[in-house]
């Protein structure tokens, strides 16, 4: 990540809004507002505190320093799922691993011999 304008079209696209919804709440037109995101033009100091009031940030997420992440874990998120449903789904996955497990040993070929047609099956 390499500009402001990448970092917010990040974070916009996490909170799952247009850049339509932000340039309309921070009183930017929409064109401007795209050029920002492209890195086309600079974004002033009151328009960058409006961002990041409208994407429900801290301005210092706003930026990228050394190429880090630098979004602060205020809610445990990783992405699109949050802490807690990355370890259920840990859960989840370390148990259908042992159920996938035990249908296999059950399925396994054992070292009986099947009767085939051919040969004479004996009854108890």
């Amino acid at each position: 990540m390499n500009t402001v304008g990448e970092k917010i079209r990040q974070l916009r696209l996490l909170a799952g809004l247009s850049q339509e919804n932000i340039a309309d709440e921070i009183g930017m037109s929409h064109g401007n507002f795209g050029k920002i995101e492209r890195g086309e033009i600079d974004i002033n100091t009151q328009h960058l505190f409006a961002v990041a009031k409208a994407l429900k940030v801290d301005v210092i997420d706003l930026f990228d320093f050394n190429n880090s992440n630098s979004v602060r874990d205020t809610k445990n998120k990783f992405g699109f799922a949050t802490k807690a449903d990355i370890e259920k789904l840990t859960e989840s996955l370390n148990l259908l691993s042992k159920a996938i497990e035990s249908i296999r040993v059950q399925v396994q070929p054992s070292n009986k011999k099947i009767p085939t047609s051919k040969a004479k099956i004996k009854k108890k």
